[in-house]
């Protein structure tokens, strides 16, 4: 948060940017009658602008998400990893990277099997060391040998960058509270801040994540490309998109092996390839020299670009200063859009005329929220853009209006149900048209080849959802199908081994697992789940029809009255944030009712053509006076909720807790006064 701060002395003007737990007892230290007048002996103690632990640790999100990420990554590896255990499977079959294996269960002893990740020459029948998992998802496996690599990668690199944006966020903010602490201690003739300390305050932490990042990758293409050196390596195997190489140390001569990206359809076993052997700490590794280079040197731009644009983004938000408290003469203002408080001490009293009045809710007090808030969007200027064109609505049908036809999308669509039932539709829509194939139609038997058993792309399956693997047969004509078959419990059989399988004589890519389950129970879990999704969808249809009914009644209603009002947008995101429409009777300082409105599109923002106070005409129907439609000018503004009575005591404490956490009290208010002298200025 930002708090403008100006000493009793009148020498200077102090813009602070302090984290929010810290600006409570920050205000009241500034705000004591005595005051911290530099050099003054009732200056305030610089202890009392110490950050405990607890306070100073400040997790941005982005950091939180990357730990939150490291964290399950951890975890999966400590559940994989240290909790199963180590046993040596058989490889029964190998397609694509992936080997199917089978082993002996160590806790039970039964014959358990999975696929896991292999890249090397394995082949049917070879032993190969896994990881079997443990409770709860036992029957499932992981490789020893590239699997871990992956995990610890993914864990440095998400570790890393929360750990980096934690430490970046907080020593900033006690970075920033120490200059404030050296300045009311030693007074303005302290010592500026060093050009590295500036330096170091105009880098947001996510530059320096990415700047780390692409760094890193200018390293690797420096030890690969630019001192490496560039061999004739020969092919000794290939794997789907990798090589295995071979060839001669050009330092030591030495014999090294690697994997390198290739076109595995392009090159075989005993090709000869041209490839880059780096230098340095990357020796014994190799990189193609096709698409490796253009795709790290891309990502290292990109990664570098970052890190440019917020070290520029940052400057021109900070008009060039730090954020680390600045000084200036005391007639200078604060043209910063990031924080566009009026200069001034953080008094109790508003400028001007209109003192901060002990009702927050006083009309007074309200207009220079208002003003407070406005000026945050727009430098304190009124609403001055034309307001969308829009057809009257009592005279024309209400899908002509832009605005109601975005409103009906929101509340009469659910995108959460549409996501469910398109998810659920992607998931199991094979095994509803397997079912309906199956269902009423003849069906012969046949005995079939498991020629690929897919991993388990669901966490509960076999369980709860159906499993798949390919099965190969011939149909009693002698047709040859290939198709997928759907099963629940666990099948002995392996790839390569042999099944009875029942398929429809008319669509025999339509089969299944005599006397399985696990079809059936599929079907009842994914009818259950898009039916859920649909009644959903049903439900916020009728409920948004209702409200759009009630709403197009209101602005079409016969039922008037004229009410003074106030506008208090959302400074955060004027564009989706609802803003709020105060009313108030004439003549009257206590605001009666409370409306939300609907805000409006980025391009066409209700804060930006209505102005700030005027009269509006709310429209009603008789007998339903919580459904307004406000008319300002002619021109409806869309209700968001219906009108909330202030009179009623729950409804009046929660508006009062509102505007007091919209402008806390150590904020200054501007005055009528101060907002005409700021946009002559402008």
């Amino acid at each position: 948060m930002t708090i403008v701060y100006g000493p009793p002395d009148g020498a200077a003007v102090l813009r602070l940017r302090v984290p929010e737990l810290a600006v409570p007892f920050l205000a009241g230290v500034l705000t004591e009658p005595a005051g911290p007048a530099a050099g003054s002996a009732t200056r305030p103690p610089h202890e009392a602008f110490r950050l405990s632990a607890r306070r100073a640790l400040r997790v941005p999100r982005p950091a939180a998400l990357a730990l939150m990420a490291a964290l399950l990554l951890g975890l999966f590896g400590l559940h994989t990893f240290v909790l199963g255990k180590s046993v040596t499977a058989e490889v029964t079959a190998k397609r694509d990277g992936v080997c199917s294996v089978r082993w002996q269960d160590p806790w039970s002893g039964d014959t358990r099997t999975a696929g896991v990740d292999c890249y090397g020459d394995e082949r049917a029948g070879d032993p190969l060391r896994i990881s079997a998992r443990p409770w709860p998802v036992r029957g499932e496996a992981a490789d020893l040998e590239d699997s871990p690599f992956i995990l610890t990668l993914g864990l440095v690199v998400t570790g890393t960058g929360g750990l980096v944006g934690t430490a970046t966020a907080s020593l900033g903010d006690v970075a920033r509270l120490r200059a404030l602490r050296r300045y009311l201690r030693d007074g303005p003739a302290s010592r500026e801040p060093s050009a590295l300390r500036r330096a170091a305050a105009m880098v947001p932490w996510w530059s320096v994540v990415a700047g780390v990042l692409g760094l890193a990758g200018a390293g690797v293409l420096l030890s690969a490309y630019g001192f490496g050196a560039t061999v004739r390596a020969t092919v000794t195997g290939t794997e789907e998109y990798v090589c295995e190489v071979s060839w001669r140390d050009p330092w030591d001569g030495t014999r090294q092996s690697a994997g390198v990206d290739c076109d595995d359809r392009a090159v075989e076993a005993g090709q000869s390839l041209e490839v880059t052997a780096p230098a340095g700490p990357l020796r014994g590794e190799a990189f193609d020299r096709g698409i490796t280079p253009w795709v790290l040197g891309g990502g290292t731009a990109v990664f570098l670009g970052l890190a440019a644009a917020g070290i520029v983004f940052r400057v021109r938000a900070a008009g060039g200063r730090s954020d680390v408290p600045s000084r200036s003469g005391p007639g200078t203002r604060d043209a910063d859009r990031d924080a566009p408080v009026p200069l001034g001490k953080p008094v109790l009293a508003l400028a001007g005329g209109d003192a901060r009045s002990e009702d927050v809710l006083d009309r007074a007090h309200l207009a220079a929220v208002s003003r407070w808030l406005t000026s945050r969007l727009n430098g304190g200027a009124a609403a001055t853009r034309p307001g969308p064109a829009e057809p009257d609505i009592r005279t024309t049908g209400w899908w002509r209006s832009p605005r109601l036809r975005r409103l009906a999308l929101a509340s009469g669509v659910s995108w959460g149900g549409l996501f469910v039932l398109a998810a659920t539709a992607g998931l199991s829509g094979w095994w509803w048209a397997t079912a309906l194939q199956l269902w009423g139609s003849e069906t012969a038997t046949a005995r079939a080849t498991v020629t690929i058993r897919y991993d388990d792309g669901f966490p509960l399956s076999p369980w709860l959802v159906p499993s798949d693997a390919e099965v190969t047969f011939r149909t009693a004509d002698g047709r040859k199908v290939t198709t997928d078959l759907f099963y629940g419990d666990e099948p002995a059989a392996g790839e390569g081994d042999w099944l009875t399988v029942e398929y429809a004589v008319e669509s025999p890519s339509a089969a299944r697992l005599p006397g399985d389950s696990g079809l059936d129970r599929g079907l009842w879990i994914s009818g259950g789940v898009a039916a859920a999704a649909l009644i959903r969808m049903g439900w916020c249809g009728v409920s948004g029809s209702r409200v759009m009914r009630r709403v197009l009644a209101a602005a079409r209603g016969a039922e008037t009255r004229t009410a003074d009002y106030l506008l208090l947008p959302d400074t955060e995101d004027p564009a989706k944030a609802p803003p709020q429409l105060v009313f108030f009777a004439e003549g009257e300082n206590r605001p009666f009712a409370l409306l939300e409105a609907v805000p409006g599109t980025l391009r066409s923002r209700l804060v930006d053509w209505l102005p700030r106070e005027g009269t509006a005409e709310l429209r009603s129907v008789p007998g339903d006076f919580e459904t307004v439609a406000p008319w300002v000018d002619g021109r409806p503004v869309w209700p968001l909720s219906p009108l909330f009575d202030l009179s009623d005591p729950e409804e009046e404490r929660d508006f009062r807790e509102y505007v007091e956490d919209l402008a806390p009290p150590w904020i200054a208010l501007p005055g009528p006064q101060e907002l005409r002298e700021g946009e002559g200025a402008a």
